[in-house]
């Protein structure tokens, strides 16, 4: 029995919940990134709306007005610094849904699937029928994202047969915990990457798989595909598919067919599942502000001058490096409020040094130079859809900006695998328990700076 409590994905249920549930509770409402713009979606899809609606030219949802008044009195201090008032969150839990009684609200809305909200939509659902107050499915909401990822990174971690304790770290950082026990899709998001990646590992590294089965191969490839509907930039990661070894598939071309159809197949189903979801019509504020170009112009001077587009790629990332290095570690609310920097290079040791721990039998991982050029690779070109998709967006001058560091965090484990090395070998029940606890205080400053932002 204490065996059973004391494996790593034991550990990390009991942690991450304690974490998650203070997270959830002492977060103010819509003050995690983009939280009202997820919830009002979900909200369109229990309408039977896979987009938004659009009034006046602008992109908006029909919500009940008393969601609309809750909305309105907390997007009052997602863009300051100024703290919310605990009279503000009183007389929220005394709204009542009130469904008949409704007003358009204008807001940017997001191209997420409901692949990306379930089962939360359905929950929504649910509460909807039942007339529950707005602030009361607001937290079951994000108590229902938070088990979503609970369950998602607790089998990640049981079925990895190596490298537990990296995925521990990884799955308890704090922008991951506190994003998962909000209303939002970084949650299933990176529960999903893990998960695959976790599942890679088990195909390539477990001595028990001989041979990768039919069965095997689809669910691999279907974790592919549901990657690319969850967030498309995050599809070239399947390139870790080359750490399976080609002796366990029939041939080398069998080896080779089954990634291409794989890729080929994730860009089709996910480019059918996410484009009507996205938000081509209506206005949106930023938009209407900034008076910007079409997403066709500006892909066409990519297109057309692609060293100048590159070079400003360059001059951003090394603009953004620093703030970027700890944003993917900790990110709080709109104004991005992080913990310090000095505990953010804290937690970049414990995730090297969870990169290099061993639990007790877990063999050793080496990977060869070419597979790391493909693992490389896929990382980059992650990096080039996202950076390319924020710049279509916002079209900053001088810099990319726009890009967040958690678009970048689940980037982390498969960046991690270009370290690996048989030389460098961490063991030792000690040392184990030394980063599990040394993860707890990560996050204690992490509650400690969110309270310290918003009370």
């Amino acid at each position: 029995m204490i065996k059973k409590i004391f494996k790593t994905e034991n550990i990390f249920l009991i942690f991450c919940l304690v974490w998650g549930v203070l997270f959830l509770l002492v977060n103010p409402p819509f003050q995690s990134p983009d939280e009202p713009e997820h919830l009002f979606k979900m909200w369109g899809y229990t309408e039977g709306s896979y987009n938004h609606k659009i009034k006046d030219g602008w992109a908006g949802q029909v919500l009940p007005e008393s969601f609309a008044a809750m909305y309105k009195v907390y997007d009052a201090y997602r863009m300051s610094n100024n703290p919310v008032p605990f009279d503000v969150t009183l007389k929220a839990s005394m709204l009542s849904l009130d469904k008949n009684n409704t007003e358009f609200l204008r807001f940017t809305p997001s191209s997420y699937t409901p692949f990306s909200y379930f089962p939360s939509f359905i929950v929504l659902w649910i509460l909807k029928i039942l007339n529950a107050a707005p602030l009361f499915m607001m937290y079951v909401l994000r108590f229902c994202s938070l088990l979503v990822y609970l369950a998602l990174c607790y089998f990640a971690i049981k079925i990895t047969p190596v490298k537990k304790i990296l995925f521990f770290i990884f799955a308890m950082l704090p922008v991951c915990v506190y994003q998962a026990a909000s209303v939002s899709t970084d949650g299933v998001t990176f529960g999903v990457i893990l998960l695959f990646l976790a599942y890679t590992f088990r195909l390539a590294f477990d001595d028990n798989v001989e041979k990768i089965s039919r069965k095997s191969f689809l669910f691999w490839a279907g974790l592919v595909v549901l990657i690319g509907i969850l967030k498309f930039s995050y599809m070239p990661l399947c390139a870790v598919y080359f750490l399976i070894p080609q002796k366990k598939f029939s041939s080398k071309n069998e080896y080779i067919k089954n990634f291409l159809i794989t890729l080929i197949s994730g860009c089709i189903v996910s480019m059918a599942v996410v484009l009507p979801a996205m938000n081509s019509d209506g206005l949106i504020r930023y938009n209407y502000e900034n008076n910007l170009l079409s997403s066709g112009e500006v892909i066409k001077n990519i297109i057309l001058h692609p060293v100048i587009y590159m070079q400003n790629i360059i001059k951003t990332v090394w603009h953004l490096a620093y703030f970027m290095s700890q944003n993917m570690i900790s990110s709080i609310g709109v104004t991005f409020a992080m913990i310090p920097a000095s505990v953010s290079y804290f937690c970049w040791f414990l995730i090297f040094a969870g990169n290099y721990f061993y639990e007790e039998k877990e063999e050793f991982v080496r990977i060869d130079f070419l597979r790391k050029i493909f693992i490389g690779a896929g990382v980059i070109i992650s990096f080039l859809i996202m950076i390319t998709a924020v710049h279509i967006i916002y079209q900053t001058k001088v810099y990319i900006l726009g890009l967040q560091g958690r678009y970048l965090t689940p980037l982390i484990p498969f960046v991690m695998l270009l370290f690996a090395c048989g030389f460098v070998k961490i063991k030792g029940v000690v040392i184990k328990l030394l980063l599990i606890l040394s993860v707890q205080y990560v996050l204690f400053v992490n509650l400690m700076t969110v309270i310290n932002r918003y009370y």
